[in-house]
């Protein structure tokens, strides 16, 4: 990113702004805007008003906010105006606006024209924390490293030392939250952009898109994120890191994300087909790409399993009142998909992490024959068989009938995900994981393998519990034991929320061994069936997992998982 030289004129200009606006309040404010007037009465539905944020970038900020201003303004649903003057802020000319769209970025410029008032500063962010809306461009997130307040409203910023950015060049951005307003119903595309590395992400935001950073680009070999979402106080934040210049904003996929995400930053919905107008409770679906049950608080689940993707998972596992339980390709381990499966070695090729020269499993998992049945009751059921190769690879040397049922949920809230996999080897295969601590080359994360569950990274007051009591003692953040069921709570905005998963009797190995993690990083369990030791199959030979998973808005003791894993017990054996 290079620093632009700014005039000693406009710096003069900044600070009689900066007087003359604190002291009459929004008078002399009126001389820096251009744009529409406001709808008349009557002439419609009401227009959503947005004052774009302009007048400093290190980018060519003289054409792309024209840009943006021509993007919103194809939409009768958008009223725009522009001001070049921010030192001007006041909660009296803020107030008739819904949202502010920041195209405003003063990286490595003079203090004159970085330090903004602390009346404007105040202002700024009340009008956001009171429910009005905020979304930024590219670098329009990349100010006043010393405003904390300002990076978590902006979701996403550049950090010294730390982001990097590619030359442009094309990549695919896809999308990573197909259930978000902003981003339903929306298909991959290509952009001639620039490509940011590592930038620094706010707790609590959501990618809603990311594109490949590819090494031979500069890249980091990892998906980064390019479109985030989230929340501050009552309002709703959106950043675009794409966008780098006008020829970039003429993209029809960044255009799209453009006008819904402001129109989601300022209302909180997207109108149409894509958004979430409708009854309270209802499906939301794209034919071979996702399925998602979505309530009076918006998705409860969603399980996406479009091909561009490594594993088919769930994202997000939501409670009903709608907290996010799961993470989703968090900076520390992108391969992390909420509720997802995965082998880790299958003769000894990594089904597990991405590779980085290809950003792709060197064993690759294959999915087809998808059958998806949303009931009128708001149950569903998931049926797909799946093949598990090496890269390069046709035949299969694994391969999986797979059936996912999920429940409605029930007077509490709660909703069942029954899954269970039926496993044939298509050759000699041996399923294995990292070794453990004490084995041949142990690590002290070694052992994990199967259906496993990353929990959201802003859980608080975390608590593991098992049938069997309260979970015994971690060594390195971690747990090994043997259980029927596990359950992971913690608070979500101050309030309990939980996860189950139940192993059923008659799995391989059970009661399965368990492995969890409770670290300042990571809250993450999976039943392990590999552990302690790899699984061998013959060609032909073929085994069975069955789990259920279970997600609350509460905090289980023993006694109370106990009865739900006996409960699901029972419903199994009833129903041979």
């Amino acid at each position: 990113m290079r620093a632009r030289t700014v005039p000693p004129a406009k710096i003069v200009f900044f600070l009689l702004g900066s007087i003359l606006g604190l002291a009459s309040g929004t008078t002399s404010f009126q001389a820096s805007l251009r744009g529409t007037r406001p709808s008349p009465p009557g002439a419609g539905p009401r227009q959503i008003r947005i004052l774009i944020l302009s007048g400093e970038n290190n980018h060519d900020w003289e054409s792309t906010s024209p840009k943006l201003e021509a993007i919103l303004k194809k939409s009768s649903r958008f009223n725009v105006d522009i001001t070049e003057t921010p030192a001007l802020l006041t909660d009296r000319f803020l107030e008739p606006y819904d949202i502010v769209l920041s195209n405003w970025n003063v990286f490595g410029l003079e203090p004159a024209v970085t330090g903004w008032p602390d009346e404007a500063r105040r202002a700024y962010l009340d009008f956001v924390r009171r429910g009005k809306g905020h979304v930024v461009v590219h670098a329009g997130s990349s100010s006043f490293p010393d405003w904390g307040e300002y990076g978590r409203l902006t979701l996403a910023s550049w950090k010294n030392g730390q982001t990097t950015h590619s030359p442009r060049h094309e990549f695919t951005v896809r999308i990573e939250d197909a259930s978000h307003p902003v981003t339903a119903g929306m298909e991959p595309f290509r952009i001639f952009d620039e490509l940011w590395n590592k930038p620094g992400i706010s707790d609590g935001a959501s990618v809603l898109a990311s594109s490949y950073s590819a090494p031979d680009q500069e890249g980091t070999g990892r998906w980064e994120p390019a479109v985030l979402a989230g929340r501050f106080g009552a309002g709703r934040s959106v950043t675009l890191l794409l966008g780098h210049d006008s020829l970039s904003m003429d993209n029809p996929g960044f255009q799209t994300l453009l006008r819904r995400g402001v129109e989601w930053a300022a209302t909180g919905r997207v109108e149409g087909p894509a958004g979430l107008a409708g009854p309270p409770w209802r499906w939301e679906k794209q034919d071979n790409a996702f399925l998602a049950l979505a309530g009076p608080a918006g998705p409860v689940w969603r399980f996406r399993y479009d091909q561009a993707l490594d594993v088919p998972y769930f994202h997000p596992l939501n409670t009903v009142d709608g907290r996010t339980m799961t993470a989703d390709r968090p900076p520390d381990h992108v391969w992390h998909h909420g509720l997802w499966f995965s082998w880790k070695f299958i003769n000894k090729v990594n089904y597990w992490e991405v590779d980085p020269k290809t950003g792709r499993p060197a064993g690759r998992t294959s999915w087809s024959d998808v059958r998806v049945t949303a009931g009128d009751d708001h149950s569903a059921r998931i049926a797909m068989a799946l093949a598990y190769r090496p890269a390069g690879e046709e035949v299969p040397v694994l391969t999986e009938k797979r059936t996912i049922d999920i429940s409605a949920p029930d007077v509490e809230g709660v909703y069942a995900i029954d899954w269970t996999g039926v496993f044939t080897a298509e050759r000699a295969v041996v399923l294995d994981r990292t070794p453990l601590p004490g084995e041949p080359d142990g690590q002290v994360w070694g052992g994990y393998a199967g259906l496993s569950l990353r929990l959201a990274e802003n859980l608080d007051g975390r608590q593991v519990m098992t049938v069997d009591g309260p979970l015994g003692e971690m060594t390195d953040d971690r747990y090994r034991g043997r259980h029927a069921a596990v359950d992971y709570s913690g608070l979500l905005g101050g309030q309990p929320s939980g996860a189950a998963i139940f192993d059923l009797p008659g799995n391989p190995r059970s009661p399965t061994p368990w492995y969890v993690i409770k670290s300042a990083e990571m809250s993450f369990f999976t039943p392990a069936v590999l552990c302690y030791e790899p699984l061998t199959l013959q060609p032909g030979e073929s085994i069975t997992l069955r789990y259920r998973v279970l997600v609350h808005a509460s905090r289980w003791d023993a006694a109370r998982l106990r009865r739900e894993y006996e409960r699901w017990t029972r419903e199994s054996r009833d129903s041979k």
